[in-house]
């Protein structure tokens, strides 16, 4: 089976195993470490919590002193992470409180750590995967102590209409900008990973009015612009206007619980629907052998 079939299944049968998380400890007043899409979900965590938990790349904290009065969650399905690895070998030796959130509680990041909590999801037979993400979102929303209601059913249901009704939108073929502001915008960070994955795109994630205090300067004719909106259509419009390939995308929701879960289960039935557009049927990312093996070498086995 490829990648891509099994990314469907995964999509698919996500939503029994997210209502059955359970999540019993919460500190407040926590920072999240992790990388990649573990970092986006500790970020969603920030915003929903009106920046009262912070998430930081394991790299922002290489020279950082610790909080004494925070909890150090590291964020990482694999626990293999070399950098969150030392980052948290750093933080417990000085003495705050750390915990790996994992799917793999053998890992050396558990072992590291003062404390576990598992991921209570099953892991695939995948080389991406939908539902650790998404689990990953649930976990560390509930760990700040905000409660998710279990209505993924409806929200991934919403979700895939939603991206039925974006069928016309081309896939890109040099350079995409994403942009979104507030909640919004770590889904669009989501977005440009799982495009540059799937597609091999160049695709970069910016806040809807950052991009226009300077990236909006060397965006080209041959560039793609989306712009992810809770009513923000007239804003969309004027960089409409800029007459380049430009969509955007209504994802406005009164709760904020269901605009999350509605957009996160948009973008990834999204990316499934432009790949059976375009007869895609691996992620590209894994046909590009020599930059896999360096990118692995720099993420798992670099010390340095």
């Amino acid at each position: 089976m490829d990648s891509l079939r099994r990314l469907k299944f995964d999509f698919k049968n996500q939503i029994n195993e997210l209502n059955n998380i359970t999540i019993k400890k919460k500190f407040e007043d926590c920072i999240y470490v992790g990388s990649g899409d573990s970092y986006v979900a500790g970020l969603i965590a920030e915003y929903l919590s009106d920046h009262k938990c912070r998430c930081y790349s394991p790299s922002d904290l290489i020279r950082s002193r610790f909080l004494h009065d925070r909890t150090y969650y590291f964020v990482s399905v694999t626990g293999k992470t070399r950098a969150n690895i030392e980052i948290a070998k750093r933080a417990t030796k000085a003495g705050v409180r750390t915990i790996a959130v994992t799917l793999n509680t053998n890992s050396e990041l558990a072992q590291v750590c003062n404390e576990v909590i598992p991921l209570e999801i099953t892991m695939r037979d995948n080389a991406t995967s939908y539902s650790t993400f998404t689990a990953n979102v649930v976990t560390c929303l509930e760990l700040a102590g905000i409660l998710v209601p279990r209505k993924f059913e409806l929200w991934q249901k919403n979700g895939i209409k939603l991206s039925s009704d974006f069928r016309s939108v081309k896939l890109p073929k040099r350079v995409l900008h994403i942009l979104g502001n507030e909640i919004l915008y770590p889904i669009a960070l989501y977005t440009s990973l799982k495009m540059t994955e799937f597609f091999g795109i160049t695709t970069i994630a910016n806040k809807l009015e950052e991009f226009c205090h300077s990236p909006i300067f060397g965006i080209k004719p041959s560039h793609n612009l989306w712009v992810l909106g809770q009513n923000e259509n007239a804003k969309g419009q004027r960089l409409g206007k800029l007459d380049y390939n430009f969509d955007y995308f209504e994802l406005k929701n009164s709760d904020i619980l269901s605009l999350l879960f509605e957009s996160i289960f948009f973008m990834q039935s999204f990316m499934l629907v432009l790949c059976e557009k375009y007869k895609h049927n691996e992620l590209q990312y894994i046909l590009m052998k020599n930059v896999l093996k360096i990118s692995s070498d720099i993420i798992y086995n670099d010390t340095a």
